[in-house]
């Protein structure tokens, strides 16, 4: 019975080869060899030192216990932030939006109006063999691109006060203004607090605003009601949605978009355009989807390699990345939408493609 007794409390603190690893450099290791010891049942025991408890470590062995254990959290967060749309959700809302506007247009458009705007619906409109290829043609590119123009060639006011240098190396510099469009609104309603300083930026917050500026609530839309992009029950606690202002807006787009996945290292040409389809995408989707279009590793970072790879493209980065962005949308309004998104999506490329960095407008839009 003796024996069993001290067997079992030989068991109980045995230490374990986990707790030895993991305080290596801390613990007195067992020694090589059994050290016979005398007692009454034989002398077959064994002497050995066991591992000091946490209460007698050193302040730096315990932060580096402490540093341990909390490693497997340290990319979590207490409150949740913005939440970014992705694609899916993103698409949906968007068709939410446009079914809402095609049902006021069916009613109040005459079938002329109706079908310059809705070319695909067959059910009203004449749809032949020509009309689809027609559709995407309203997104490509313009057959020859308008060289860039010294700043002796452009006499107007750029959006940064300064000459746009049109390079693929450019960073920090003025952009061109926005273009004029016979589809969306033309306003400029930016606050102007980032046109000195982030002239890119402040380029494409133009872009969303004409896109996104109505305030309101979609049937069904999970993020609720939403304002210049951003829905309230998507937002992160503590922000007020339907009391946000253009200046709050651009805050929390430069925060959660520009600023955190690193969108401002990219050069002048291309940076608005990543941060569109970010606010399009999600922004991993579309970081990745640009690496891709880099031949990169497939990673959901703006890195050095990336603006390399920028300032070394040989060619206009600006239109063959909306190339790709558009050959995407086509490919989505069919498989998933029977085209009936098509004509919008593409006059929205056309707006991008009109108003990057570094194109010159054919009709300047000024505030």
């Amino acid at each position: 019975m003796r024996f069993l007794h001290r067997f079992l409390l030989l068991v109980l603190f045995m230490p374990t080869v986990a707790v030895a690893d993991f305080l290596s450099g801390a613990v007195v290791p067992f020694p090589d060899a059994p050290v016979p010891i005398s007692n009454s049942n034989g002398g077959w025991l064994s002497a050995a030192k066991f591992p000091r408890g946490a209460d007698v470590l050193s302040f730096t062995d315990k932060m580096r216990l402490k540093s341990a254990g909390y490693r497997p959290f340290e990319d979590m967060a207490a409150y949740r932030g913005l939440v970014v749309e992705g694609e899916e959700h993103f698409i949906e809302r968007q068709m939410a939006m446009m079914e809402i506007e095609r049902e006021s247009d069916s009613e109040n458009m005459s079938d002329a109006e109706y079908c310059e705007k809705y070319p695909l619906d067959s059910k009203r409109c004449h749809v032949d063999s020509e009309t689809l290829p027609g559709v995407i043609a309203g997104g490509n590119a313009p057959s020859t691109p308008v060289e860039s123009p010294s700043d002796e060639n452009f006499m107007g006011q750029t959006i940064g006060g300064g000459v746009v240098v049109a390079s693929n190396r450019t960073h920090g510099g003025s952009c061109y203004p926005a273009a004029k469009s016979d589809v969306f609104k033309n306003v400029v309603l930016t606050t102007g607090q980032y046109e000195k300083s982030l002239s890119p930026f402040e380029k494409a917050m133009i872009t969303v605003f004409r896109k996104e500026g109505k305030c309101g609530l979609i049937k069904n839309d999970p993020c609720g009601y939403t304002c210049y992009g951003i829905g309230e029950n998507c937002a992160g606690a503590g922000l007020d949605v339907r009391n946000m202002t253009r200046a709050d807006a651009e805050n929390l787009y430069h925060e959660k978009f520009w600023a955190k996945y690193n969108v401002g290292a990219l050069p002048d040409v291309i940076a608005g355009d990543i941060f569109l389809a970010s606010m399009a995408s999600g922004p991993c989707t579309a970081i990745k989807q640009f690496r891709k279009f880099l031949g990169l590793g497939e990673s959901c970072k703006i890195d050095s390699d990336v603006v390399a790879a920028v300032e070394n493209y040989n060619g206009d980065i600006h239109n063959d990345w909306l190339n790709v962005r558009q050959k995407f949308l086509v490919d989505v309004a069919a498989r998933r939408y029977n085209n009936s998104v098509l004509k919008g999506w593409m006059n929205a490329i056309k707006l991008k493609r009109e108003n990057g960095c570094h194109v010159i407008p054919a009709e300047p839009l000024y505030r």
